[in-house]
């Protein structure tokens, strides 16, 4: 099937090839947010290292690479397959967020940078360029133009400085990413804007900080303000992915401090999609691509098979004044909580792999917990109708990493796309904690062992290269959810 969609694929670059018309030129801001990796050929980025959805090569399903540069990341993820109505468009999760051990204890910020809930979008200016229909199954997951939202949480620690992440240095904050992917009417990437990203925190009031749109984006964009959802270590939340007439809205709800808030992916809120020859942002309600969250129903140039994810953004940070001194460490920073670099880990030798992941002891930070909405189970519930309840568990599950896109040893065939990679020490796995009783068990990622937990098989959970097609993945392919939740969940 996927041959002959990249058959028509390249057959619509080559009829658009020979209608292509001028770019038009256009007057950007000189820093923005055109290009999430920092590489737009006209524009700065606002911050360094942001938190990127990562991609493929289209054409030869390798590695992704943005003006020359190689931007794949470490993504280790589970994604939640279901084939029931609104299950793609409609969904809550429910998490325990991490809470940090007093130093020299490991902190969350130096094994991930974030983790992050997915969903495929909507977005016909986005890769492949082509028309999309909001919340329907009849779109082809390989002809249909999508983007790929985030709604990213930030460990406390880092200096603001640095990137986006961390709001201060003992809170955890959120927000919406919405990534898209501009092909120009040539076929090749647009070297200006190669992936566009809409940004907005997660706020008490909805408003965003600043403009979310990638071609207005300032520095306000991602600055926190007074009504930045700030939420504490350890705090119990119920999160709320849904679409609504006016874009999808993604809700926080702290449990434990009954605080919430939230921002809708909207024109009115200044999300855009971006024009792929000219850069120029349009305002825009984005809406998810599918209805269902059925196995193949996923963003076509993300490098994850991704719709209903969740993943933890590793491989970054390196621990020391100047790391060690390596090429890819930098940026670098003294502190405050701890010196270290935020650069791009691809020989695999920081703290992301090594035995310094949450095991259950005072050594390092806890784990985040993902149960169910209904209070037992794990992941998901989508809704049951516009007013019914979200009680609908996902039964297939499947484990996947993109690290071996980043393994030089990583070929096409397959061969050399190994978990642990090649220089780590370790590598992070998820496990489920009393997995023998649905009304306790609880998804956790790191290092955690012992009787009652289920670890998947460790490394071997990570299964083979994904193979006939690259995508730089391994993956356990589609299996039971071990821990289905019973239904009566929470509405909102």
């Amino acid at each position: 099937m996927r041959h002959a969609y990249a058959l028509k694929i390249l057959g619509i670059f080559a009829m658009l090839a020979l209608a292509a018309p001028a770019l038009r030129a256009q007057s950007f801001a000189p820093v923005g947010n055109l290009d999430c990796n920092g590489y737009s050929a006209i524009q700065k980025p606002l911050k360094r290292n942001m938190t990127c959805s990562d991609y493929f090569n289209a054409y030869s399903y390798q590695r992704g690479y943005d003006n020359g540069h190689y931007i794949g990341h470490d993504e280790p993820s589970i994604g939640f397959i279901s084939t029931v109505p609104h299950s793609g468009n409609n969904l809550q999760w429910d998490i325990t967020l991490p809470r940090e051990r007093p130093l020299p204890a490991t902190q969350t910020f130096e094994n991930q940078v974030a983790f992050w809930f997915a969903l495929a979008m909507c977005d016909p200016n986005s890769y492949p360029t082509a028309p999309c229909i909001p919340d329907s199954d009849e779109n082809n997951p390989s002809l249909a133009g999508s983007a790929f939202l985030e709604l990213q949480f930030y460990p406390p620690g880092f200096p603001p400085f640095i990137t986006q992440i961390s709001c201060d240095l003992t809170h955890w904050c959120a927000a919406l990413n919405i990534d898209s992917l501009e092909l120009m009417s040539t076929g090749g990437l647009n070297p200006n804007c190669t992936e566009p990203v809409n940004f907005a925190w997660i706020q008490t009031d909805g408003v965003p900080t600043g403009p979310p749109g990638p071609a207005n984006a300032n520095s306000a964009t991602l600055t926190p303000n007074a009504h930045t959802l700030l939420m504490n270590q350890g705090d119990h939340l119920r999160i709320t992915i849904k679409d609504t007439p006016s874009g999808l809205v993604t809700r926080v709800e702290d449990l434990t401090t009954g605080q919430s808030g939230y921002m809708v992916a909207s024109a009115a809120n200044g999300f855009q999609n971006t024009d792929p020859n000219t850069c120029a942002g349009t305002n825009f309600n984005f809406h998810p691509l599918f209805d269902t969250a059925k196995f193949g129903n996923f963003v076509n140039w993300a490098a994850l098979q991704a719709n209903v994810n969740f993943a933890v953004e590793i491989g970054h940070f390196t621990p020391g004044v100047n790391g060690d001194n390596d090429a890819d460490d930098a940026p670098c920073f003294p502190g405050p909580t701890v010196a270290g670099c935020l650069g791009a880990d691809v020989d695999f030798d920081g703290t992301s792999y090594r035995f310094d992941w949450p095991d259950g002891t005072a050594n390092n930070a806890t784990s985040l917990a993902i149960r169910s909405v209904a209070g037992s189970g794990i992941g998901p519930l989508s809704r049951s109708g516009e007013e019914g309840r979200y009680d609908r568990p996902y039964p297939i599950v499947y484990l996947e990493t993109d690290v071996s896109a980043s393994e030089s040893t990583c070929q096409p065939n397959g061969v050399g796309c190994v978990v642990p990679p090649a220089g780590a020490q370790f590598y992070p796995f998820y496990s489920l904690e009393n997995s023998g009783s649905v009304s306790t068990c609880a998804l956790v990622f790191g290092n955690i062992t012992g009787p009652g937990v289920n670890t998947f098989g460790r490394d071997k959970g990570w299964g083979p290269a994904n193979l006939p097609w690259f995508f730089g993945q391994n993956t356990s392919g589609p299996r039971a959810n071990p821990c289905i939740p019973p239904t009566g969940g929470d509405s909102d």
